[in-house]
């Protein structure tokens, strides 16, 4: 972990990983980048393996799950890369299917213990939201695109794309209430250090962060808590 310009960057290649087995009993991983108790927003990387399944579960919190690589499979639906599972809390939803396995991250604001359970409850709130479906819209940086995912439903979290063109900069004071973000594809760079495909920043310090440079462009997951 480096502190560095406003930032915490957390590299992936660095994260703690949980054997969910011991947990809840599936097959699976979990790899922490951040455990915000203030927020109560816990952050995730889930690591399915190939052919397994998360059978149908509730959970006390709610989260917002969006696939980073792999396909997973749910109501019949397919999703890919940034579509996103919304799990409310303590409703049924799943199961879903991993054929390929499937690495997602997970923003968990509430307990993300999970209990399994055989039934669906009568009400349907959990979202299955499939990205491709969505605009990309102008972002308020010359160079940046916004496509949003979540901005409701996730109690004050707000989840989206942000698509940065080569040469452009991300700029502190145009999003006051950036939480953190993943680095989705490119290689972003902060005061010199570059990052690179799912390495994590955590915002220390918004009014006194340095801009984020994008030389080759990059995409972003970034979580604002409003």
């Amino acid at each position: 972990m480096l502190t560095k310009a406003g930032f915490e960057i957390v590299r992936v290649a660095g994260i703690p990983w949980e054997d969910r087995k011991n947990v809840d009993g599936w097959l699976s991983r979990a790899g922490m980048y951040c455990d915000d108790k203030e927020n109560a927003l816990c952050i995730r990387l889930i690591d399915y393996p190939v052919g397994s399944t998360e059978p149908r579960h509730v959970h006390g919190g709610t989260h917002a799950t969006t696939v980073l690589k792999g396909r997973a499979i749910i109501d019949g639906l397919m999703l890919g890369p940034l579509d996103v599972v919304l799990g409310p809390s303590n409703e049924p939803h799943g199961p879903l299917h991993y054929p390929e396995g499937c690495q997602l991250l997970s923003a968990f604001q509430g307990s993300y213990f999970h209990s399994e359970v055989q039934q669906l409850s009568s009400k349907r709130e959990y979202r299955l939201v499939q990205q491709a479906r969505l605009p990309w819209e102008a972002g308020p940086e010359k160079g940046a695109e916004v496509k949003t995912l979540i901005d409701h439903g996730c109690g004050r979290l707000l989840l989206q794309a942000l698509r940065f063109a080569p040469g452009s900069l991300m700029l502190a004071r145009d999003h006051p209430k950036l939480h953190s973000a993943l680095v989705v594809d490119g290689a972003p760079a902060i005061d010199g250090e570059a990052l690179g495909s799912w390495d994590f920043i955590r915002v220390l310090d918004g009014a006194g962060a340095d801009p984020i440079g994008f030389p080759q462009g990059a995409t972003l997951l970034a979580i604002t808590m409003r």
